[in-house]
């Protein structure tokens, strides 16, 4: 794909994913894809990946996606790396914490290959820190003067 054409598609998807659109975010994936992501491990496959989608949004409501940062790999048009800022609410349960509903910003990083117009490989890179203290998984001290 093009780095016009890449950009289109993550706008898309994007919107899908805010809309909580399972046909949409479906239709970006390749039937044998892998995902690897912080909570839901490695996906192989479609059915995984949806599953994936179905559990992350009975968790968390996408209030708004926003690509900040897009690189494509001029080269070969199969890979590339964008950066989004994702508000989310805490709408149902995640590793055993109950809703809180609260709402936050989490900066996700992903790594995208590209086989014909659908993702064949997918690496998810997010601040998992922030999302468990947000959900109160985790804790922190605030340090004095910082």
């Amino acid at each position: 794909m093009t780095s016009i054409e890449v950009r289109a598609f993550l706008d898309r998807f994007a919107k899908a994913w805010e809309e909580q659109d399972l046909v949409t975010l479906a239709e970006c994936y390749a039937d044998n894809c892998e995902v690897v992501s912080p909570i839901f491990h490695t996906l192989h496959g479609l059915p995984q990946v949806e599953q994936s989608f179905r559990k992350g949004f009975k968790a968390f409501a996408a209030q708004a996606m926003h690509v900040d940062e897009v690189i494509v790999d001029d080269e070969s048009g199969r890979r590339s790396a964008s950066v989004w800022t994702t508000t989310v609410k805490h709408q149902g349960e995640l590793f055993g914490i109950p809703a809180t509903g609260r709402v936050f910003d989490v900066t996700i990083a992903l790594a995208l290959t590209f086989a014909g117009d659908k993702i064949a490989r997918e690496v998810r890179v997010y601040d998992f820190t922030k999302m468990l203290v947000e959900i109160g998984a985790l804790r922190t001290t605030k340090k004095e003067g910082v």
